[in-house]
């Protein structure tokens, strides 16, 4: 067996490229060499340890128990090597926030405000991705997510930015199209019967939560409907005047406000799910995370105030001087 002391350093990197892909393809793409060239990397490595990292199975290899321990260290000790060099010369990554997003609460809520958080802290440097998918943290670089759910994520700190409140919207001209002068108040949830519905492939509960919720479930059966692979693009579709959406009212109201869609139900469906601030439990002491997370807190409270307000029929303007 060689020296342990003579590991390349080169093949700790591969190996940790290849447990978090969990593909050993990907991480010879990310790595620049062949598919064939990580399994031997692996496969020489194991040998110097004399245990197997990675269990194979076809196109995909998970970790093996001794594997997870090891690549853990190594991805920290990386990390570490990392942040010297960056140290070093200056290039310190305390200033970067890497966050994940869902992408309709990105387009349709944080990006419209995120300019504020620039110029309150034009120090911190933003890197946003999008993903319906979940990441393990330990294995990502993000320091935060943005997720959908119960707010039930172990081992993580998660608190909630607001629950989901579900109505359908439609664009004002259609509306008028379709219903005439037909007064907005005087609007039942079977007059969607004379609209498309616009569904969501990732949302695909919706309609029929709402429907039920007001008490209209045949609707569904008596109308004609269109598919989308995601909400953004059934709520583009409602602002094209393609049919009725039903949609969180956070991620609307702006339009509603500014009359470009109407929402003309007082049926206002509570989800019990909601989007949720989610990090690791450490990485809260940060100064970036902290400042983050006391934003986007502020801003959620205050878009909950402001649907709450509108919900309850109370102008905006005449709240504010309440």
């Amino acid at each position: 067996m060689r020296l342990l002391s003579q590991v390349n350093l080169n093949s700790l990197k591969i190996v940790e490229s290849a447990a978090r892909h969990r593909n050993f393809t990907r991480a010879g793409e990310e790595q620049f060499i062949t598919a064939s060239a990580v399994s031997q990397r692996v496969k020489s490595l194991e040998d110097q340890l004399r245990f197997k990292i990675f269990q194979r199975g076809g196109n995909a290899v998970s970790l093996t128990p001794e594997g997870e321990t090891y690549v853990a260290r190594v991805r920290e000790a990386l990390e570490r090597i990392v942040a010297a060099s960056m140290e070093a010369t200056g290039q310190s990554q305390l200033h970067v926030l890497k966050i994940c997003v869902l992408p309709t609460f990105a387009a349709r809520w944080l990006f419209p405000r995120l300019s504020t958080f620039q110029r309150q802290y034009p120090d911190i440097e933003m890197r946003v991705s999008t993903s319906y998918a979940t990441h393990e943290f330990a294995a990502s670089e993000y320091d935060l997510e943005i997720r959908y759910g119960d707010g039930n994520f172990p081992g993580l700190n998660s608190e909630l930015l607001f629950k989901e409140d579900l109505t359908p919207v439609c664009s004002r001209k259609l509306f008028h199209e379709v219903l005439g002068d037909k007064p907005l108040s005087k609007v039942t949830p079977e007059d969607l019967r004379h609209f498309t519905l616009l569904h969501s492939d990732t949302c695909t509960q919706n309609w029929q939560s709402w429907l039920g919720f007001a008490g209209a479930s045949f609707v569904l059966g008596e109308t004609k409907s269109i598919y989308f692979d995601s909400c953004m693009m059934s709520y583009e579709a409602a602002n094209a005047g393609m049919g009725f959406a039903v949609a969180n009212r956070a991620y609307m109201a702006s339009d509603i406000r500014a009359e470009r869609l109407v929402a003309p139900f007082a049926v206002h469906h509570p989800n019990t799910a909601g989007w949720y601030f989610v990090s690791p439990v450490n990485a809260l002491g940060a100064r970036k995370v902290e400042l983050f997370k006391q934003w986007i807190m502020a801003e959620a409270a205050l878009t909950q105030r402001q649907l709450d307000l509108e919900i309850a029929g109370m102008p905006l303007a005449r709240a504010a001087m309440a």
